[in-house]
């Protein structure tokens, strides 16, 4: 419990290194309580008969009215629905409850979709399965970070329906990085998907649906084993970044270092995998892992020295690392530089080797074409787009975006 406070409260002080310890510490039931209590406790999300005054607190949603009009006066004859519908529309009137399920049941899975729409993520169903767990965590527990205070100054300030407003913009704005963390894909993407996702919340008038218990053995028999793998998926890599936090005591394992530092990567937290890289080389300087990494991470802070010392470094042990692309970053070490016969020279020896790979095509007729040679330059390209479409399904959100570049540089 103290360490989840901690969580929530270290979101305050350093957010962005907090949502990284969110996807391998954070428990999403706690900030599914935090959600709740922050509603419920401080009354951030008033019952509207509350807002309306004593007269209107005596009918709730989903009352019928009947009347007749007796001289002036009027008698009113209030009407409660009764069966699982009405205990549906209670729950959802409610604002905590209602809040929980339109984060987890709604917000959260359309966010994801925008994600593996606008990104290479892989397909809605792999990254449900792989993602959903942290994002949720990390939506939770920005949620309550950006309306507990927000909750706390609506109990003295007469303007809650302001404040209402002004937490969903913040809970926006912050939330971009968290899914920039939490899925790995740039920060404008982030906000777009953070955008797309509150689309989702426009479906709330039909949760009333779940009230039909045909319908609620459907869902669970499509969703039960996705749940599983969600749970499964979000142990399993907690489970292994724990080991491999107990693997880097040993000061002569290099490896635990390495792995960390991907897993840095994959979620764009630059200094703290140079961090883990630069230990491994420290620990083995000859280790063509770490320095292809530091390499890749020098390039791109445009230390294009650096790079190119780390890349030599590996073709040195091994030219034929990690299936060539050492010689792909290379000649992009050298284009990114300006140096363009060095880097035509690289990337040729590298689509020598790997004459279908879309990213390798696209940098080479980058290089011609910066050479004053368009036609071979164009030739390339032609054949990266013919290489991305022959690519394999599962290979298409990867090599989307080099199409695209390819496609873009032959317009001109």
């Amino acid at each position: 419990m103290m360490k989840q406070l901690s969580l929530l409260f270290w979101l305050y002080l350093n957010p962005l290194r907090t949502m990284g310890r969110l996807l391998d510490e954070g428990s999403p039931l706690f900030g599914g309580f935090a959600v709740l209590g922050i509603c419920a406790l401080f009354g951030f999300a008033p019952h509207p008969a509350r807002l309306a005054g004593p007269e209107a607190a005596a009918h709730q949603p989903g009352d019928s009215y009947a009347g007749r009009e007796i001289g002036r006066e009027a008698v009113i004859r209030v009407e409660r629905p009764s069966g699982p519908r009405a205990i549906i529309a209670d729950i959802l009137s409610s604002g905590a409850l209602g809040t929980l399920i339109g984060l987890a049941v709604l917000y959260t899975p359309t966010l994801l979709l925008a994600a593996s729409l606008l990104v290479p993520i892989g397909g809605f169903g792999t990254a449900f399965r792989r993602d959903f767990g942290g994002l949720l965590t990390c939506v939770f527990f920005v949620w309550a970070a950006v309306h507990l205070p927000l909750a706390l100054w609506s109990l003295m300030s007469p303007f809650g329906e302001l404040l209402r407003l002004a937490g969903g913009l913040l809970f926006a704005v912050g939330l971009a990085p968290a899914v920039r963390v939490a899925l790995g894909i740039p920060l404008t993407q982030s906000a777009l998907s953070v955008a797309g996702g509150f689309l989702g919340l426009l479906l709330a008038p039909l949760l009333y649906l779940l009230a039909s218990p045909f319908l609620l053995i459907l869902v669970w028999v499509f969703l039960s084993g996705n749940l599983s793998d969600v749970e499964w998926s979000l142990k399993a890599r907690r489970d292994q970044r724990r080991h491999l936090e107990a693997a880097t005591q040993n000061p002569r394992d290099a490896e635990a270092h390495i792995q960390l530092g991907l897993i840095h990567l994959r979620r764009n937290q630059w200094p703290e995998a140079r961090a883990r890289f630069e230990q491994a080389a420290r620990i083995d300087p000859t280790d063509p892992d770490a320095r292809f990494q530091l390499g890749r991470l020098d390039r791109r802070d445009g230390r294009f020295a650096d790079a190119e010392e780390h890349f030599i470094a590996v073709m040195a042990r091994d030219p034929r690392f990690s299936q060539c692309e050492v010689w792909r970053e290379f000649g992009a070490n050298y284009l990114d530089a300006r140096a363009y016969e060095d880097a035509r020279s690289a990337l040729d020896k590298f689509v020598s080797q790997r004459p279908y790979d879309p990213e390798g095509l696209v940098l080479l007729g980058e290089a011609l074409m910066a050479l004053g040679r368009p036609d071979e330059g164009q030739r390339r390209l032609r054949d990266a787009i013919e290489a991305a479409d022959a690519a394999p399904h599962y290979q298409r959100y990867a090599v989307g975006p080099w199409r695209k570049r390819a496609a873009r540089q032959l317009s001109r």
